[in-house]
């Protein structure tokens, strides 16, 4: 009776696994350290390892960056920097930059830039990165000076680009539309200033309201817009009725007008027992990105279960990583009592100590998923339950953002440093809160939501802009 060694049997489990397309398992099975001396063991590899840098490739150019960075990965780890490795890699860095471009031709600074972040840690060799990321900044400080109504700079910034990069057809759109933005701006301005002169404030509304069509934060058309509006009254809405307002569905909680109401009342932090949505359907995800002018952008999960998992295309997580994840790897869940970590499909831990089961956190505790991703969990204000992740690992979140805000009844930003977002320049705080089945925001000010006045608070949608007089924030549907 003929006796295969050990090693043989491997071999074929692995080939069985390659033949029948599971890349993954094949070279899981030939990477054991026990194997790699076995001549056939290597040839097999290296048949597995260029079928997956292929295949990185094909994913790039569906989109799926993360399975392509990871299929290049494992072939390395397989069979090294072989001429073809080398080969698909420089193409796949090649897709990934059209991408980058991308996001750019779209204004998408953030969304370039965490992958101009990634590009950077794969080193690359021949990609130039600097010149492309130079070329983003530049982008985004136009954009910004245009919201001001700036153009010169703006132009001069996209010059700047146009320099670096004469070869972006997007640098010169975009030079194109600031020019015909700017022209419009100046003739707007001149009817502005002539409206003025002559005391013609319904004249100067329309025109005030023209010109911040073009550019949202133009400081002297909102001020002309203000002084217009107290001669001849403003379009105030009253916060208490806003049945124009469309609703975001099933945000649940209760109103402001409600705890006022019973006795004692609370502030505007206080959180609610077990505050959640209660009309939240399961599985259904209801998230949208913050953005805060000068501070930065924040992902908002309004769901009292948070499932963490992987950036893959068609992800159900609310909170997902570009990382080597489950695609629910575990989950968040926001309780009376406290927010509690649960393991899913994956590794899990807290302060190096790794669960079985949902364990509770507290302020300050340090999470750990799978090998690498760290986050650190925060519930700075002790009247809300709501509570902020911050990332501790250099990993990214889909779609990027500075920090995560898994929200209860309320998020406040401001000042202080115990509110949810810290805004050091702002004067005074600024709440979102859960109320009449909808988004509110409210201000110790009038405050300006979608180009109408409210005096203190306003129902909020996506793609609503609200300002204030040190101000101004967006809220975007994801």
């Amino acid at each position: 009776m003929i006796m295969f060694p050990p090693w043989r049997f491997k071999l074929r489990e692995a080939q069985v696994a390659w033949e029948q397309g599971r890349l993954e398992e094949a070279a899981e099975l030939l990477g054991q350290p026990q194997l790699k001396s076995y001549l056939p063991v290597q040839q097999l590899g290296g048949q597995v390892s260029e079928q997956l840098a292929r295949r990185a490739l094909e994913r790039a150019a569906s989109g799926d960056f993360a399975g392509a960075w990871r299929d290049l990965d494992q072939a390395r780890q397989l069979a090294g920097e072989t001429a073809n490795w080398q080969r698909l890699s420089q193409a796949v860095a090649e897709v990934a930059l059209g991408d980058v471009v991308q996001h750019l031709a779209a204004s998408d600074f953030p969304g370039a830039q965490s992958r101009l972040d990634i590009l950077d840690k794969r080193q690359t060799p021949g990609v130039a990165l600097t010149t492309l990321r130079e070329v983003a900044k530049r982008l985004e400080s136009a954009r910004k000076l245009s919201q001001r109504g700036k153009f010169s700079e703006a132009e001069d910034q996209l010059a700047a680009a146009a320099a670096l990069r004469p070869d972006l057809a997007l640098i010169e759109e975009k030079r194109r539309a600031c020019r015909e933005r700017a022209e419009r701006a100046r003739v707007l301005n001149e009817q502005l200033h002539a409206a003025v002169a002559v005391e013609d404030w319904t004249k100067v509304a329309a025109i005030a309201n023209e010109l911040l069509e073009i550019s949202p934060e133009h400081r002297m058309a909102r001020d002309a817009r203000k002084r217009a509006w107290d001669k001849v009254g403003a379009p105030v809405v009253d916060s208490r009725h806003v049945a124009e307002t469309q609703h975001w569905g099933g945000i649940g909680g209760r109103s402001e007008r409600q705890d006022a109401e019973r006795p004692g009342g609370r502030s505007h932090a206080e959180p609610t027992r077990g505050a959640g949505a209660p009309n939240e359907k399961r599985g259904e995800k209801k998230r949208f990105m913050l953005w805060i002018d000068a501070v930065g952008g924040y992902l908002v999960c309004l769901n009292q279960e948070i499932v963490i998992g992987q950036a893959t295309p068609g992800s159900t997580a609310e909170v997902a990583f570009q990382a080597d994840l489950s695609r629910k790897h575990a989950k968040i869940v926001r309780h009376a009592e406290g927010y509690t970590l649960e393991p899913m499909s994956g590794k899990v831990a807290i302060n190096g100590r790794w669960l079985t089961q949902a364990d509770l956190l507290s302020d300050g505790d340090e999470l750990q998923l799978g090998e690498a991703v760290k986050v650190r969990f925060r519930k700075p204000h002790v009247l809300s339950s709501t509570a902020r992740l911050e990332m501790v690992s250099g990993h990214r979140s889909l779609p990027h953002a500075d920090g995560i805000i898994l929200m209860a009844e309320s998020c406040v930003l401001g000042p202080k440093w115990q509110n949810h977002v810290v805004c050091r320049e702002w004067s005074h705080d600024v709440v979102l809160y859960r109320g009449d089945g909808q988004l509110m925001c409210r201000a110790t000010e009038s405050i300006e939501i979608d180009g109408k006045l409210h005096e203190g608070r306003g129902a909020v949608q996506p793609g609503s802009r609200v300002m204030g007089s040190d101000f101004a924030l967006s809220l975007e549907g994801v």
